[in-house]
């Protein structure tokens, strides 16, 4: 068994051995070069056995909204897959160790994924940090209430062309604006605008609308699909919303204004938004926007603690000492103080009295301020050793707005 990152021949190698691990169908040799464009070769960790690959996976070097606003560099992890016929060898595990330990190299004090399966990655130390919902509404009952932010510009409809000028520096002004998000890299885009029929699953093309405010400068857009039927000659569309994303209230407002007032369309339906959406606040009728799914959207793993703990923000001016548990990376595990406040905080080791007892994976999920430390002690994961502990670390590590992140990888 062999453990090492890829050479520039290898690529295609770990791809096949992801898709196979996922037994799913090899991508289209123009997303495979959008990978590739990102993919590090020194970020790769996988599994060779008798010269043939047999596990793979990778990191990337992404950059994280924490709350507070302050970014921080991040090991993505993704790619990672196990062979059918190599599984139960310990090589996932393998794999897990050596890109935390790239990380921690690098000065990365976290390491973030989307995980394919909720079971796997809580014992490497990974927490479910974030969330996402898909909804769904009758455009017959979408009308907004005469409250809602009204509209100073105005929304245009933009081709794939003019659209990729457009919509980058858009989102990535949003994303420094939303903790739990990240910089979405350029290659991520080219398939956006790309637009392969693969990705329509039966509906029409993708679609651009871009809201400019009143100076004609572009502070917001959405982009969507429609999937037509008719029944009894009579239409029954689908608007399918991949994304809506506006730096302020008056953009988004307009862009839903504008996505519940397209033709032919009796739902709209959107896949991925936050939880704290306030966009159920401003219809006449909220009961009508129904959720669909809910799920965990990143997890995150602290590589360094006390870094990461100083690398945020908190809401309230306070001190906590944590006790954490790593059964994964020993190392890690030990007592840290932290205080902090909104206007920066500081971390170290410790051997006072803790304050909270948790796991790595659940600082992990506690740290974007997804969840409450209440919450995760209700379900017996977190443990209050000094009374009145718990309320002051809900005050102390939440986030407003709700941690959300908007990119796949």
């Amino acid at each position: 068994m062999e453990l090492r990152p890829i050479t520039d021949g290898e690529f295609d190698e770990m791809l096949r051995v992801d898709h196979a691990a996922f037994s799913s169908a090899p991508s289209d040799a123009d997303r495979n070069e959008d990978l590739r464009k990102v993919v590090e070769n020194d970020r790769t960790r996988c599994v060779f056995e008798g010269g043939r690959m047999v596990a793979a996976s990778a990191a990337f070097s992404f950059e994280l909204t924490l709350p507070g606003l302050t970014t921080v560099p991040v090991a993505a992890v993704s790619l990672v897959g196990v062979l059918p016929t190599s599984r139960r060898r310990g090589h996932l595990t393998r794999m897990m160790g050596a890109l935390l330990d790239d990380a921690a190299a690098r000065h990365e004090s976290l390491a973030v994924l989307l995980a394919s399966e909720s079971v796997i990655y809580g014992r490497f130390g990974y927490g479910a940090a974030s969330a996402h919902v898909a909804t769904e509404i009758d455009t017959r009952h979408a009308a907004l209430r005469p409250s809602a932010p009204a509209d100073t510009g105005r929304v245009v409809l933009l081709d794939a062309v003019a659209a990729a000028k457009v919509l980058p520096p858009v989102l990535d002004a949003a994303r420094r604006l939303q903790p739990g998000d990240l910089r979405r890299p350029g290659p991520w885009w080219d398939g956006t605008f790309r637009d392969p029929e693969a990705d329509r699953k039966g509906a029409g093309p993708l679609f651009h609308a871009v809201h400019e405010n009143a100076e004609g400068e572009a502070d917001g857009y959405a982009t969507y699909r429609v999937k037509h039927t008719w029944e009894h000659a009579l239409p029954d569309g689908r608007v399918l919303v991949s994304e809506v994303v506006g730096l302020d209230r008056v953009a988004e407002t307009a862009l839903w204004r504008f996505l519940f007032s397209l033709d032919l369309a009796s739902k709209v339906e959107a896949e991925l938004r936050p939880l704290d959406d306030p966009v159920r606040w401003m219809l006449v009728d909220p009961r009508r926007l129904r959720v669909t799914m809910a799920s965990d959207m990143l997890w995150v793993r602290l590589v360094d603690v006390a870094a990461a703990l100083a690398a945020r923000r908190y809401r309230v001016p306070g001190t906590l000492v944590f006790e954490v548990a790593d059964g994964f990376r020993p190392g890690v595990a030990g007592r840290y103080r932290l205080e902090g406040g909104p206007d920066g905080a500081e971390c170290h080791r410790t051997d006072d009295a803790p304050d909270l007892g948790l796991t790595a994976e659940d600082l992990g999920a506690l740290y974007l301020g997804g969840v409450a430390a209440s919450t995760l002690a209700a379900a017996g994961r977190v443990v209050e050793h000094r009374p009145g502990a718990l309320a002051e670390a809900d005050a102390f590590l939440g986030s407003s707005p709700l941690p959300f992140c908007r990119t796949h990888f």
